[in-house]
């Protein structure tokens, strides 16, 4: 008997396989027999890999039986079912059940791990076409398991292969299986026997409909939420079983303490940045309440010093949580976290905090301050503490905030090398570079998807428009008041100073050696404003300046135009101040010394914006020797004549004549008659007329206040009486809570009796932080407004959750004439501080907002602009930029997605490798592909543009899905051509995450650049251990110290070696700067693991196409790739 023919053992290896056997019988069978036969097959997996081994041969078969079923898992072993209430039939059952189920999974997976390239898609319509042929019956056993294989020739009991194999490419091609031939007719009888009885008890299975259904037409929608549902899926579910929570709050707020127990409990510490009045202290307090009664933690709370005594003093009153609460101040203060203090402020131990909630935490923002390194100390030790922190302006000056806000818990730099971002700080940088002219943080989607909460309002009009909250005991629903913005127009000091504008913008802006190239030519006869007492280092002999000098200048500068621009008062105090301060100059040079511009760096360090009045305390001075003392002296004296003749000039605007004032006025008379027409009763018409009053600078603050105090208690004026005796201001540093209380008795949550004592609250911005100021529902802001997210975060205080007004009322002040000469002259003073910063190639930001202050000024100005048109859709938007997609939106569209049964149970089941297309308007052709790498649930996105040159390959998250965006109303749009080049596409793309994937696989690309003054003291500390340290002591600090450090720390070890004389003392002085500081060791990144194209996996795609031409139809069939040459 011919082997070849006829195989009596079968395996699989290098020379012969299992298919090679059946090959080679059922191909004799075919060429040998005139009469039609048929071959049934017994098994328990089936892949197409399996059958592209015997697909030829099976397709010359007339007829064939293929028995599917589910085998037993060997690998559990179980005692012997005893449960009375069970019987063991039922078990068993129950165990069948749960294998075919595996069973099903296991096809679909073999189904998605095809492959996306033709070849695989060839192979696959193949099966599918042979399963369809007519000449396949298929069935699959269920009323137990199928642990035989066999194939057998039916006809005539010709023959049978029996034994180990499944028909599965590993099964007839790979695995070491053991299969015998068998061709006596009454052994095959008997096979073919317990084959008939199985199918006699099977159930038909459309397997084709397995792998067709990846070929299906799917709409552009559902393959949206598929790639939606990757990312997001997991988390949902979880978060739909989730159970109550113990704060009430409104359904939003619920996914939103959801979202952020998950975030916190992955990275220690969660950034809750909703929007102004959406409650974030309501997320804040179940996050609390969790830490302190259920896991009985020791939580401490961080606040502003009016949030402290109001807001949460009442919250954690009425939700009974014994939590510690301190203000900024007070925790600076205590001795444990600030060296030199004698104040115990914290009640225990600062290792004994569990969990740690700073509100309003952009004032951390800033990583040189004292505030900060208090922050970092608190937080410092093992295991590490929770973080909450609250803010809903993350960012301010530049992206640089955000990052150092996480910085404070997320300090591994390659937290996020599964995202695509082997360093955090590089993907700062980089998203700095491609877009400095946008604070908004598109860039890093992926960062703070990981680590945030983040909702808008627009969000939540849009997803919970049924939401309700209690509110004075009775459950109301969710709604806000309408934004209105107007524009109220003032004349400049020009009209009461003529020409003075003029003269001032020209000493301002007329700055050697660019003089000449000055707007105000037309003055250059006039002095200049040099500012040579802030910049001396332009003076000396050796021609050495200093870049932050220059930084220093320009913001002095721009201080001066936006204080002219506040009030002539403000003005005028100030100039007048810095000419005083040019006298001492000026006696110190008499005295050989020069007053240098050192003072900056303990600003920056500093917690305060008055950057004039800072440096009148801290100077460091140098011998005038070094100067050129004549030139020097010249140019500071003819400064301070300047500066008092602008003084001069300021002072001669008095209350009476000062335009903005009268303005105001007008204002005020239109809101109380507009309060008296409204309203049904008196005490709604007082709380109409409340007014919110914010100035930029103090000294503008106390000049509004003095001439409203003066209009409103004399009769001469009877259409402000009403607010006689009502007018209130709030300084920095005072206690705020009785000015606070008497406003806004009701919204501010004030003790109980407290009376309701004024209706005009005056204030800086130390008031514009997390006080609820709803009860009134006008601010006005006095200042033009240079930075339009201040103007949100006042905004902020009246427009929030709970409002009773339907309306609230921004008003900004505008000079009717010169407000282009204004901003244009502010753009070049932020110019030159930019410029200055990038002369020295630093690292971030010497100042903050230096970085980017000259082209994010661009954006600013458009929304000044947009104020100035009264256009109130940046309050709508709650100072959004940007793209207004969050990870929340995506969240929130799966979420309504899944509530529909059917449409839940598709985006459940869509193959890996389906795709579809449709048409975006402008967008350039292109896919967006969603991916997975190994057994990894986190998916991978790419966008592959298709242009006419090179295909641009974007790993961006959130640009990814911005393309692929669809709804249940987008058309499917996809014909054979495009459906052919997204294979090309895929292999970009793949090509692509594997680069960046292995990169990531290299500890070498994953560590930091550490500065070359951290590996100076570490190499120090290397040669000079201190002395009676233990050597494990030393490795670790060691560790700590060669680490990439901001330039505050690196200036503290550089300044800690220069002053020790002897080495063993530097190293000393390094390891004090490391513990006062409490630095920690740097988490070494952890490198991706090794992988091959193969671990790549396509879950599904979507084609972005141009709009096409009105009578091409939008139909289209099936892609059926050319199964020629298979």
């Amino acid at each position: 008997m011919n082997s070849n023919h006829h195989p009596e053992f079968a395996t699989n290896r290098d020379d012969r396989t299992v298919a090679d056997a059946l090959n080679g019988h059922l191909g004799w069978v075919s060429d040998t027999w005139a009469k039609p036969f048929e071959v049934a097959i017994a098994s328990a997996y089936f892949n197409p890999g399996g059958f592209g081994l015997v697909a030829h041969t099976l397709e010359q078969v007339p007829k064939v039986r293929l028995l599917l079923g589910a085998e037993p898992d060997s690998r559990r072993a179980r005692p012997r079912h005893l449960d009375r209430d069970t019987p063991p039939q039922r078990a068993q059952r129950a165990q069948v059940r749960n294998a075919l189920a595996t069973h099903e999974r296991d096809i679909q997976r073999d189904r998605d791990l095809l492959g996306f390239e033709i070849q695989a898609e060839q192979a696959a319509r193949r099966l599918i076409e042979w399963l369809r042929s007519g000449r396949v019956e298929v069935r699959r056993f269920e009323e137990g398991f199928l642990h035989g294989k066999a194939f057998i020739v039916a006809t005539d009991d010709e023959g049978v292969l029996a034994g180990s194999s499944n028909f599965t490419y590993a099964g007839l091609a790979r695995n070491l299986e053991l299969n015998l031939g068998h061709y006596q007719p009454s052994v095959v009888r008997q096979v073919r026997e317990w084959f008939e009885e199985l199918w006699e008890d099977a159930v038909p299975y459309d397997l084709a409909a397995v792998y067709d259904a990846r070929y299906q037409p799917h709409n552009p929608y559902l393959v949206y939420l598929r790639m939606l549902y990757e990312r997001y899926g997991e988390e949902i579910q979880e978060e739909a079983a989730a159970a109550g929570v113990g704060v009430h709050l409104t359904n939003f707020q619920q996914d939103g303490v959801w979202r952020a127990r998950r975030i916190l409990k992955r990275h220690t510490g969660v950034l809750i940045a909703d929007g102004v009045g959406l409650g974030k202290s309501f997320l804040a307090g179940e996050l609390i309440r969790e830490a302190v009664q259920d896991r009985r933690q020791r939580v401490l709370l961080v606040a502003p010093a009016s949030l402290r005594d109001g807001m949460w003093k009442k919250f954690l009153l009425r939700h009974q949580l014994g939590v510690e609460v301190v203000s900024y101040e007070q925790l600076s203060a205590d001795q444990q976290l600030s060296p030199g203090s004698d104040q115990s402020v914290i009640q225990f131990d600062a290792a004994d905090y569990a969990m740690i909630v700073v509100d309003e935490s952009h004032a951390y923002r800033n990583p040189g301050t004292e505030r900060a390194e208090v922050l970092r100390r608190l937080l410092a030790g093992s295991p590490p503490k929770d973080l909450v922190l609250l803010t809903a302006t993350p960012v301010n000056n530049s992206l640089w905030d955000l990052y150092y806000l996480l910085s404070y818990f997320i300090k591994n730099d390659a937290a996020f090398a599964g995202a695509g971002i082997p360093s955090l700080r590089d993907h700062f940088s980089q998203a700095m570079a491609e877009d400095p002219e946008s604070l908004a943080p598109d860039r890093l989607f992926d960062v703070l998807d990981a680590v945030a909460v983040r909702r808008t309002r627009h969000f939540v009009k849009r997803y919970y428009p049924s939401d309700t909250i209690r509110l004075d005991g009775q459950q109301m629903q969710i709604s806000f008041p309408k934004p209105v913005v107007r524009r109220v127009d003032y004349e400049t000091l020009d009209s009461v100073l003529p020409g003075f504008l003029t003269r001032f913008a020209h000493a301002l802006d007329c700055d050697e050696p660019d003089c000449g190239e000055s707007e105000h030519s037309a003055v250059l006869g006039e002095p200049v404003l040099t500012l040579a007492r802030y910049r001396p280092s332009t003076y000396r002999v050796t021609g050495d300046t200093e870049a932050h000098e220059q930084q220093l200048t320009g913001l002095l500068r721009s201080g001066l135009l936006k204080r002219f621009e506040s009030s002539a008062y403000a003005f005028g105090k100030t100039c007048r101040k810095m000419a005083d301060s040019h006298d001492a100059f000026l006696d110190l040079l008499d005295q050989g010394q020069v007053a240098t511009g050192e003072a900056l760096a303990e600003w920056i360090k500093s917690d305060t914006d008055e950057i004039d009045e800072f440096i009148e305390s801290h100077e460091a001075l140098e011998a005038s020797s070094a100067y050129d003392v004549d030139v020097l002296r010249e140019a500071v004296t003819a400064d301070r004549d300047l500066l008092r003749s602008f003084a001069s000039e300021a002072e001669k605007v008095t209350r009476d004549v000062d335009p903005k004032l009268a303005a105001l006025r007008t204002e005020l008379v239109e809101i109380v008659r507009e309060a008296e027409g409204e309203a049904p009763t008196e005490t709604i018409e007082t709380n109409k007329r409340k007014v919110i009053l914010l100035s930029y600078y103090a000294d503008t603050a106390d000049w509004v206040r003095e001439y409203l105090e003066q209009v409103t208690a004399t009769a001469t004026d009877p259409e402000l009486a009403v607010y006689g005796g009502r007018v209130v201001q709030v300084r920095s540093g005072e206690d705020k809570t009785d000015a606070l209380f008497g406003f806004a008795p009701i919204s501010a949550e004030a003790t109980d009796g407290h009376p309701d004592k004024y209706d005009i609250l005056i204030s800086t911005d130390v008031l514009a932080e997390g006080v609820n100021l709803q009860q009134a529902r006008h601010v006005i802001n006095i200042d033009l407004p240079w930075n339009p997210m201040r103007m949100v975060q006042r905004h902020g205080r009246v427009d929030r959750i709970g409002s009773r007004h339907d309306r609230v009322y921004i008003r900004c002040f505008f000079p009717t004439e010169e407000l282009d000469l204004l901003l244009g002259l502010e753009q070049r003073l932020h110019r030159k501080i930019r410029q200055a910063a990038a002369s020295v190639g630093v690292e971030g930001e010497i100042l903050p907002g230096s970085e980017v202050s000259d082209i994010t000024f661009t954006e600013t100005r458009d929304e000044i602009e947009r104020l100035r048109s009264e256009d109130s859709s940046l309050f709508e938007e709650s100072g959004e930029r940007g793209n207004a997609y969050s990870g929340e939106e995506y969240r929130q569209e799966l979420r309504q997605g899944l509530q529909d049964p059917d449409l839940r149970e598709s985006i459940l089941a869509l193959p890996w490798g389906s795709g579809s297309g449709l048409v975006r308007e402008g967008a350039q052709p292109g896919f967006v592909f969603c991916a997975r790498v190994g057994d990894r649930t986190e998916p991978i996105y790419r966008y592959v543009g298709i242009g006419d040159g090179e295909p641009e390959v974007i790993s961006d998250t959130l640009t990814c899905l911005a393309h692929a965006h669809a709804t249940a109303d987008t058309d499917r749009v996809l014909d054979e051509a495009i459906h052919l080049r997204a294979y090309d596409a895929w292999n970009e793309a793949s090509s692509d995450i594997l680069t960046q994937w292995t990169f990531a696989t290299d500890p070498a690309n994953l560590q930091p650049s550490v500065p070359k003054t951290m590996r100076d003291a570490a190499q120090l500390l290397r040669d000079h251990p201190p002395m009676g340290m233990a050597q494990q002591d030393v490795d670790r600090l060691i560790d700590t110290t060669e680490a990439p450090y901001p330039n505050r720390i690196q200036k503290l070890v550089r300044d800690a070696v220069r002053v020790a004389d002897d080495p063993r003392d530097a190293a000393e002085a390094v390891a004090r700067v490391v513990r006062e500081q409490g630095l920690q060791p740097a988490v070494a990144p952890e490198p991706l693991p090794v992988i091959s194209e193969d671990d790549i996996h396509l879950v599904c795609w979507q084609a972005i196409v141009p709009p096409l031409p009105p009578e091409v139809s939008l139909e289209a069939p099936p892609f059926q790739p050319d199964l020629g040459g298979v």
